[in-house]
């Protein structure tokens, strides 16, 4: 049986009081040959406020191996906090 391949990144966001962790990983698409990419993105800003989270659902491109997924949707969650986009709704 094949196993996830996980990462967590933690990153600042724009906003100075305000963090992003970026929880990356991969998932064997049937057939056995590919990797989908899967990503959740959680806003953590203090410990008086509740952290609020999204996730990018069927992301594509599929790859050929875990650690190429993982290593895609770590950095789109990266690219998404700095960049302050529009996709990132939390």
């Amino acid at each position: 049986m094949r196993s996830l391949c996980r990462r967590h990144a933690s990153f600042h966001s724009v906003l100075p009081w305000c963090r992003h962790l970026i929880e990356a990983s991969a998932f064997p698409m049937p057939g056995g040959n590919k990797w989908q990419p899967r990503l959740t993105m959680t806003r953590l800003c203090s410990p008086k406020e509740l952290s609020k989270s999204q996730s990018f659902p069927g992301l594509t491109p599929l790859f050929e191996t875990a650690k190429g997924a993982t290593r895609y949707a770590t950095d789109l969650g990266r690219t998404l906090a700095d960049q302050a986009s529009p996709r990132l709704r939390i």
